[in-house]
């Protein structure tokens, strides 16, 4: 099973990050006009954290994730010294940075015990920064901010890519808003067999404990907008407030379905980041492959965690479950086809790999923390047009 990441993963960072930088004014910020100068800090860097990637799946993303969120939090806090704050302002925004502080020891505290899978205390600094939230929440509200230290507002445009124009490959029988909706529909009824057969063929299918409990999660969703790029498409779709970056790709019936999703706070589905590697991550991938480079392989894959990741250099043949995966070995190893890009968005990169029986659909996932980092996700037959 070739996920692109856990389904409706229930993740322990369940905060609205909103991000903040430096400001070059050099005007004399007072108690009257602090609030507009920190909300003008904070609109200024909102990119850095919309740069971040997904939220972290496993202690090796959490602790990516938090070294990350630490680091464009600090430049807050930067952004904020820099102000030409009065004696009266110090004072007044003293709360709000002490708050701040207590929330990246706790980016900072996370990230350690992830790095060291150290679950508890992952769970301990959950808990601790929590409480510096609502510190940090409360000094917010008496400021007046309408930007810092509130709920970011979740983007969704569109990425400005798609397939090549001479690109040939079997046009899906469905659109994304139809499979989307589909999608949905299937958690809707409740009907854990209608819920599996808008699963791709190889996302494997859902027992029935599962099939309830995301059918809960689900039952008021709503798609906030999708985009399609050939055999392959995305949808936002927005469940309590969450908004989930959903694939779909086309399967060997030629029909649009589920294949994996994840969870990009400031908006899955808009503009890649300026300066990814998604390109070189693909290319890396295949290029590994036909090497039998177990070593290099895996250095294109998200963590350890990956049901890809090699322990032995060279096993290809046997290195992720499925029928699939042999096919794809001899697909790669004895073509000269390189992987061309279908679309690629904040969340998600889709690439079209021309195969022997049946072509293939590569993803690559935007890894979570800085860097813009793009890590291989999955294969998946498509049809031969």
């Amino acid at each position: 099973m070739k996920k692109l990441a856990a389904l409706l993963a229930v993740l322990m960072s369940v905060f609205a990050v909103t991000a903040c930088g430096s400001s070059n004014s050099n005007k004399e910020v007072t108690p009257d006009n602090l609030a507009s100068s920190m909300d003008q800090v904070c609109t200024d860097a909102n990119a850095d954290f919309e740069a971040l990637g997904v939220r972290g799946l496993t202690n090796p993303q959490l602790a990516l994730e938090f070294a990350g969120t630490a680091e464009v939090r600090q430049a807050v806090i930067d952004g904020f010294n820099e102000l030409n704050l009065n004696d009266d302002a110090k004072a007044a925004i003293a709360d709000y940075i002490t708050a701040s502080e207590k929330i990246i020891a706790q980016d900072k505290a996370i990230a350690k015990a992830a790095a060291a899978d150290d679950t508890e205390a992952v769970n301990k600094a959950f808990a601790e920064q929590n409480k510096a939230f609502a510190e940090r929440d409360k000094a917010a509200k008496e400021l007046g901010t309408e930007v810092c230290g509130q709920k970011a507002d979740i983007k969704v445009e569109p990425s400005g890519t798609e397939p090549p124009a001479d690109l040939d490959y079997a046009e899906p029988k469905n659109t994304i808003e139809e499979a989307a909706t589909d999608y949905l529909k299937g958690f809707k009824s409740g009907n854990c067999s209608e819920i599996n057969s808008n699963r791709h063929s190889d996302a494997g299918q859902l027992d029935a404990a599962t099939c309830k409990q995301v059918s809960t999660a689900l039952k008021n969703a709503t798609v906030a907008g999708t985009e399609q790029y050939g055999p392959a498409g995305q949808a936002e779709i927005v469940a309590a407030g969450t908004h989930y970056a959903t694939a779909f790709i086309e399967d060997l019936d030629g029909v649009l379905r589920y294949s994996g999703d994840s969870i990009n706070d400031a908006g899955g589905l808009r503009p890649a980041t300026e300066g990814n590697d998604s390109q070189e991550t693909v290319d890396a991938t295949i290029a590994a492959i036909r090497d039998n480079d177990g070593a290099a392989f895996n250095k294109t894959l998200p963590d350890k965690s990956s049901g890809f990741w090699l322990d032995k250099e060279g096993q290809f043949d046997t290195f992720s479950p499925g029928k699939y995966n042999k096919p794809f070995i001899a697909d790669v190893r004895d073509s000269d086809s390189e992987p061309v890009q279908l679309g690629l968005n904040a969340t998600f990169g889709f690439y079209y790999f021309e195969g022997s029986k049946n072509d293939w659909v590569l993803t690559t996932i935007h890894n979570p923390g800085i860097g813009s980092h793009y890590r291989f996700s999955g294969y998946w037959p498509v049809p031969k047009p």
